[in-house]
């Protein structure tokens, strides 16, 4: 069981005091950052500052990570500096406790009378009952230590960790909310709180405010915060957030291997390759069976068009111990991509086969396929960003290698869609991030591919009209060929999809993505055109009305599907806003008016 860190904080809730202000190491070791942790507690001990405190945590960062023997040594060093130091003494018992529980109880109790008005100590040896299964000695030791101090935010936090231990993020959340309500200068429950979402890839925006709580108390809280606010930015998809903040709290002689794969991440998702691939390669010194660091490398490989290498990398990381991971269909796919690209049919038909295959198992569909069926069943399932991503791309030029009908036809149509889409977007991102230049030319350039990727998507959808998939290409196409939706060049489009959504069967769990983006654009649509209208006299209130009405319709449809929906949210109180001013503005000309009288 992951043991519960809460020992020393009493040095810590002095957080305001300026001369603790800039070290965090107990901080960092209560957040669960112990490689920092570590560095800090190692510097003290070299320069001879609190050397009993410095080999405590040290004792127990070597006891959390299993190197017992050397925890007790710290311990033993650390009660030799300084024998008042009680903490000390608590971890020494932890040994004695397992040997003898009857020795071991009493020496904790006897510790806990000298130190009575002491919560650290207090909730420290409450600690060591609880890794031992002493839950009643442990609640009244957690009862005496909220008696020694009404104000202690620690029993909280030690109760919110026993339930984050067992997956209780709500009931955790709630106990770590108690403990800033004891002392709202105390940052170890706000990133707490904020970790345990981020963990859970769950409410990231809460997260995020939390950490922001944090740092309004002090600034310097970064260096505690900036781990967790990165995670939480990577988590909504805001992977160039994400790369701002970890480029400020990387260090590459200090960090975790998670922060290196974190950060990793963000740069592969950002396609920034290079520098994604630069950082794997040394985090492979440190654990080279890393089993995500390999997977990246693996999608990397396949990105950079470095295709024999990858070959490699694949074989590797498909025979990399899993431990608690487990293959997804994109690893099998950009495998197959590569064994494409190195003209290995068979093997990539082999890959493409299992992704499908688990695809299928992960949707509990395991209908068998008809053969006219398959080959569409595996775009769709490989142009699904959650499953492959570019590797339709490849797989169009695979379904041309194998025959040449129509099935193959429309599969290597789509992806040839699907490239043009992305080589129209990287282009403007290029110019965007690069304004030397020819912004002129670079959107041509761009329009050109979209008007080229436009007319093989009407192609297709001639030959077939109800393929959502091409459906939802011509209206992402169209809206980037009218980036401010200033002539609604995708509406028709955007509607034609949700016509055919719709006939589907279960298209609110099945199509549910497509659904959001359908509704997100005809709401932000018609919002424009209400905005529209208002400025205009000779409009009519009825057509801005009815243009009110579709807002409202749209939003609430995205609520339907995704409550906390921000954008839905956005709108709708937009338009409150705006009928609340109305009604003050009513109000303030009655009384006007009134008084005139």
């Amino acid at each position: 069981m992951k043991k519960v860190k809460l020992l020393g904080a009493m040095m810590a809730m002095m957080i305001a005091s300026a001369s603790f202000a800039q070290d965090f190491g107990v901080e960092f070791f209560m957040t669960d950052q112990l490689d920092k942790a570590k560095d800090i507690f190692e510097t003290h001990l070299k320069n001879g500052n609190n050397v009993a405190e410095a080999n405590y945590y040290l004792g127990e960062i070597a006891y959390e990570q299993g190197n017992t023997e050397q925890a007790k040594t710290y311990y033993e060093a650390g009660l030799a500096a300084d024998p008042l130091y009680s903490l000390n003494k608590i971890g020494l018992a932890k040994f004695l406790i397992k040997s003898d529980v009857k020795l071991g109880t009493k020496e904790l109790k006897d510790i806990a009378k000298v130190e009575k008005k002491n919560p650290t100590a207090l909730v420290a040896i409450a600690q060591v009952y609880q890794e031992n299964g002493l839950k009643e000695d442990m609640e009244k030791t957690l009862s005496q230590a909220e008696k020694a101090d009404k104000k202690t935010p620690l029993v909280y936090i030690f109760r919110g960790n026993l339930l984050s231990e067992v997956g209780n993020v709500g009931g955790a959340a709630e106990q770590y909310e108690q403990a800033t309500f004891k002392n709202d200068q105390y940052v170890v429950p706000y990133v707490k709180i904020a970790d345990i979402y981020v963990a859970a890839n769950i409410n990231a925006q809460l997260a995020i405010e939390k950490l922001n709580a944090a740092l309004e108390i002090n600034a310097d809280y970064a260096a505690l915060t900036n781990r967790y606010m990165a995670r939480a930015y990577y988590n909504i998809g805001q992977y160039a957030k994400a790369i701002e903040i970890q480029a400020k709290s990387f260090d590459i002689n200090i960090s975790s291997v998670q922060d290196l794969t974190d950060y990793a991440a963000s740069l592969f998702f950002s396609e920034r390759y290079d520098e994604a691939a630069s950082l794997i390669d040394k985090g492979f010194q440190r654990e080279p069976n890393n089993f995500i660091l390999n997977r990246l490398r693996l999608y990397i490989a396949l990105e950079m068009s470095d295709f024999e290498n990858g070959l490699a990398i694949g074989e590797k990381f498909f025979t990399l111990p899993k431990g608690k991971n487990k293959y997804i269909p994109r690893d099998y796919a950009t495998y197959g991509s590569l064994f494409v690209s190195n003209k290995r049919i068979d093997k990539a038909k082999e890959q493409y086969d299992i992704a499908i295959k688990e695809s299928n198992a992960a949707e509990k569909n395991s209908e068998k396929l008809k053969d006219n069926e398959y080959d569409q069943l595996i775009f769709d399932k490989l142009n699904k960003e959650k499953y492959t991503g570019v590797a339709a791309d490849y797989y169009g030029e695979y379904m041309k290698v194998l025959s040449d009908n129509d099935a193959a036809s429309l599969v290597h149509s789509l992806a040839q869609v699907n490239y043009l889409y992305k080589a129209a977007n990287k282009a403007t991102n290029i110019e965007l991030q690069n304004p030397t230049l020819d912004s002129v030319q670079v959107a041509k350039q761009a329009a050109e591919r979209l008007i080229i990727a436009d007319s093989i998507c009407g192609g297709v959808i001639e030959k077939v009209p109800d393929n959502v998939t091409a459906l939802l290409w011509r209206a992402r196409i169209n809206t980037a060929l009218d980036p401010e939706t200033s002539t609604g060049q995708a509406k028709p489009y955007y509607e034609a999809l949700l016509t055919v959504v719709l006939t589907k069967d279960e298209a609110a769990v099945k199509y549910k993505r497509e659904l959001l983006e359908i509704y997100r654009y005809l709401s932000y649509y018609y919002y424009l055109q209400y905005e529209a209208k208002k400025e205009n006299t000779k409009s009519k209130e009825s057509d801005r009305l009815a243009d009110r009405e579709q807002i409202v319709n749209y939003c609430n449809k995205m609520i339907e599907l995704q409550p906390t929906n921000a954008i839905a949210t956005q709108l709708l109180q937009a338009l409150e806003a705006e009928e609340q001013a109305k009604i003050a503005a009513q109000k303030a000309a009655a009384k006007k008016a009134a008084k005139a009288k």
